[in-house]
């Protein structure tokens, strides 16, 4: 069965930090890939698989550009090719490996696993918070044993909060209010709510040092940016001190149909020269990630048992994450060459 991510779309490989001197082996999408730097600095992405046998690059080591493979010695070259045969003068004809395009926006290391020639159409979705002199961030990464649908239908439904993280919502909000309204473009969904005036929860009053005495106007947000990445929102508004942001920018990078690499950065655009506030927020958002983790671990092995199809009965809160599903499902149907509502003619056109 084909898994139920698309290939033709930009993914998170690594952070900048991970890629260094050394091969970085990891499976994406299902392939395993490594990935190094040159001696330019540039980043190097290739199937992690010796062509002569099945042995992974990635346990080799690197000489200036080439990487050589641990188990006879082959040689390749930035562009896949073998170079060098230790047992031979000449090097098979057709002797390479697949090299992968790669953008290094850091701190993310984006990678296209899908047609070769159909990365130059499409550029990795812009993460400014993680760059902009009016940001700071700080991040993890995590490996979560779930389908990367699951995550993104779990960050597109924050109702969960109140059964899982209950403690953590401000004072008074039982609940949130109802989800009436979801934008969708041909690749994204998104969605707004605005919360009702409440004093402080302590995870905010200690980031933002905002007095407790008073209510607080808020405003949550998330958005299905791509299949490889989620953007949740939290904006605390006051009436003397502006708005108070931050985010939760995920990297949701498949490693197979049951496992997901999380590439998680938190930004605020509050206090970016406190170092207090960073750590606080990173702790925070850490915590509560590796908890919902775990409880989509736990769904996804009552999937894997119940088989396909899923027996899901979805309620409003579900809207977002539905119509996220279904922008999936349609970049799958169309790399499959199926028909799909994006490519059916309507009447007349």
């Amino acid at each position: 069965m084909r898994p139920n991510y698309p290939f033709n779309c930009w993914y998170v490989a690594a952070t900048s930090d991970e890629v260094g001197a050394g091969p970085l082996g990891r499976r994406l999408l299902g392939m395993p890939v490594v990935l190094y730097r040159s001696g330019s600095g540039d980043v190097v992405a290739m199937a992690d698989r010796c062509v002569h046998r099945a042995y992974p690059l990635s346990e080799g080591w690197l000489e200036g550009d080439r990487i050589v493979c641990g188990y006879h010695g082959f040689a390749y070259d930035t562009d896949g090719h073998c170079v060098h045969v230790p047992s031979q003068e000449n090097v098979p004809i057709g002797a390479r490996v697949r090299t992968f395009p790669v953008i290094e926006q850091a701190p993310f290391v984006w990678i296209w696993l899908g047609q070769p020639g159909a990365a130059a159409l499409r550029t990795p979705p812009p993460t400014p918070w993680l760059t902009d002199t009016g940001w700071s961030s700080s991040g993890e990464r995590l490996r979560v044993e779930a389908n990367y649908l699951l995550l993104h239908e779990h960050y597109l439904d924050l109702t969960n909060v109140f059964a899982m993280h209950a403690a953590h919502m401000p004072p008074g909000i039982d609940r949130l209010p109802y989800l009436d309204e979801v934008e969708v473009s041909e690749m994204s969904v998104g969605y707004t709510r605005a919360l009702p005036p409440a004093p402080l929860a302590d995870w905010e009053a200690e980031a933002t040092g905002l007095p407790r005495d008073r209510d607080y106007h808020r405003r949550e947000q998330g958005t299905f940016v791509s299949p490889a990445l989620h953007v949740q929102r939290w904006a605390i508004d006051t009436e003397d001190a502006g708005c108070f942001e931050q985010l939760r920018i995920h990297g949701f990078t498949p490693e197979s149909p049951t496992s997901t690499h999380v590439f998680l950065q938190i930004a605020h655009g509050y206090a970016t020269d406190r170092v207090l506030v960073s750590d606080h927020l990173r702790r925070f958002f850490i915590d509560m990630t590796r908890r919902d983790a775990a409880v989509l671990e736990v769904v996804q092995r009552q999937l894997s048992e119940e088989g396909e199809p899923r027996r899901d009965i979805n309620v409003k809160a579900d809207r977002a994450g539905v119509r996220a599903r279904r922008v999936a499902q349609a970049m799958v149907a169309e790399e499959a060459g199926r028909p799909t509502l994006r490519s059916i003619p309507t009447a007349g056109g």
